[in-house]
């Protein structure tokens, strides 16, 4: 059956939405604990690159919805897209050079992370989920490509009509976890310390160019100051200890329901990355432009 960017990427989120749970954690009183169920279903994995393809073709808006506005076209289109793809995650799931396994822990499984917390707050857009208190009413487009820098993730959510501002920084390991949860508190202490304030401002601009006019009249300089939510999200093969209380996370400015830790598990942890990296691949031969 031909179907376009927009169809796969549609279908991704549904079944996004369907087989991933997000659900609070009790205990710790640094950090409100977010726990994934659903990740190890292969099911999960391909919608994760379908849904990956469609940001390199450019379907994810800020308003956290899909468009084929400005989607390639035609055989230089598909080339286009099957080119970005192989820069994303290569060519194959062989890595058998130091070179390679470098690219395939801090270029392909990073910015494949980075996706999948990005695809936490789309699904987040549409239905209930622990993720956020709210519902996400504007977010940042995600990183087309792994060598952009910059934020992971801003979204703008409301609870109670009132706008929220999140800021998602994510973290692949397979078993350092703890060690890459302190360095995502650290770039949150970066945040507090107003490091990140000229960047912010700017993400805020374009935000409230996407939200509903009630809302974005809501937005001022006061949310980053008084309505900041930090989502520090680890993609990790091995089981940490995620109800244990951080003092790293304890002294960041939120408070603790606004320190929202998503601890997103992958038994088989490059497995996972390379099912979605094959998705990709295989999607990008198989859509029509």
């Amino acid at each position: 059956m031909v179907r376009t960017p927009l169809d796969i990427i549609e279908d991704a989120v549904a079944v996004l939405c369907a087989r991933v749970r997000l659900v609070e954690a009790p205990g710790p009183s640094s950090h409100t604990a977010v726990v994934a169920d659903g990740l190890d279903s292969p099911e999960v994995a391909e919608a994760l690159g379908r849904y990956l393809l469609g940001v390199i073709a450019g379907a994810v808006q800020m308003d956290a919805t899909l468009s084929a506005a400005l989607l390639p076209e035609g055989p230089d289109g598909r080339a286009e897209l099957a080119a970005q793809v192989v820069k994303a995650v290569g060519a194959t799931n062989s890595f058998p050079t130091l070179k390679e396994i470098m690219f395939r822990d801090r270029v392909r499984n990073a910015w494949i992370a980075e996706g999948l917390g990005h695809a936490m707050l789309i699904v987040r857009s549409r239905q209930a989920t622990d993720c956020l208190r709210g519902p996400v009413a504007a977010l940042t487009t995600p990183h087309a490509e792994p060598s952009q820098s910059g934020l992971d993730a801003v979204a703008i959510y409301t609870l109670d009509d009132e706008p929220f501002i999140a800021i998602e920084e994510t973290k692949s390991t397979r078993k350092r976890a703890v060690q890459e949860l302190r360095k995502a508190a650290g770039l949150f202490a970066e945040v507090d310390a107003a490091q990140y304030g000229p960047h912010l401002r700017s993400h805020l601009v374009a935000l409230r160019k996407a939200l509903p006019a009630a809302v974005a009249d809501r937005v001022t300089g006061a949310v980053l100051r008084d309505a900041a939510c930090y989502l520090p999200v680890i993609v990790h093969g091995e089981a940490f200890e995620h109800l244990e209380d951080r003092t790293w996370l304890a002294s960041l400015r939120p408070p603790p329901d606004r320190r929202r830790l998503l601890v997103l598990r992958v038994t088989d942890f490059h497995a996972f990355f390379d099912r979605v990296a094959d998705a990709m691949r295989a999607e990008s031969h198989r859509v029509t432009l």
